[in-house]
């Protein structure tokens, strides 16, 4: 007998988990997924309605649980312990780019290293699955949780910077400063503040009072986000 679809589908639905399994067991035979060979196989073992088991597999296909041409599920693409290195690095070091990955999230794993061209490969199998996404951002490639807004990981990589962080730092505790007192108080060289001020103003983390002698403060619309980010990045 015919299995019936609920009109709306989950990752939970017995159905859904059939296909799911079907495809594991296609990938287990060193086949890339093709998506006409899991619907024939499918279609014959699962007896489900032709537009529900086509609704299924797009499903799977749109959430990125399957991918076209790959050798993996969503799932066991983490098997590989340099992805899942690299994916949990990825979360707790949010708006990393490509160098400090190479350095701190790719070690020897059982006496072996791999090349900037692996670590690439891994990346993009990560990128593929839905797992994480990478912003460009000046001269660097940044890569951030999938779920992360790219802003947020804009603001997360400029904080990092020491003089950035300190510039933002001393508007917490001044409100308010004009630009020509930072580099002063801070005890940097003035064009390396100047040209950090300038970044932060192109990215909304800091603005003009021009009604205040042009002083500059956290932009008043990220600067609770600021704040969480600066006492994230402090622990």
């Amino acid at each position: 007998m015919a299995i019936i679809l609920r009109t709306s589908i989950g990752l939970d639905h017995p159905s859904v988990q059939s296909v799911i399994e079907v495809a594991e067991e296609i990938l287990s035979e060193n086949k890339i997924l093709n998506t006409e060979l899991l619907y024939n196989i499918a279609k014959r073992r699962l007896k489900l309605p032709r537009k529900g088991l086509l609704s299924i597999i797009q499903f799977l296909l749109d959430k990125k649980i399957l991918v076209e041409g790959s050798r993996f599920t969503k799932e066991s693409v983490l098997s590989s312990p340099y992805r899942n290195n690299i994916y949990n690095f990825i979360r707790a070091h949010l708006g990393a780019h490509f160098s400090i990955i190479r350095r701190k999230a790719f070690p020897e794993i059982e006496g072996k290293t791999e090349s900037a061209g692996q670590l690439i490969w891994h990346l993009e199998m990560l990128i593929k699955f839905n797992y994480i996404k990478k912003v460009k951002f000046k001269k660097y490639t940044i890569f951030i949780p999938i779920e992360l807004d790219d802003e947020l990981g804009i603001f997360i990589f400029l904080l990092r910077d020491n003089i950035n962080k300190k510039i933002a730092n001393l508007l917490i505790k001044q409100d308010k400063i004009k630009k020509s007192d930072i580099y002063k108080q801070l005890n940097e060289k003035r064009e390396n503040v100047y040209y950090r001020i300038d970044d932060l103003m192109n990215h909304n983390i800091i603005s003009v009072i021009e009604e205040d002698n042009n002083k500059i403060c956290l932009n008043p619309k990220n600067k609770d986000i600021i704040v969480k980010i600066l006492n994230k990045l402090q622990i």
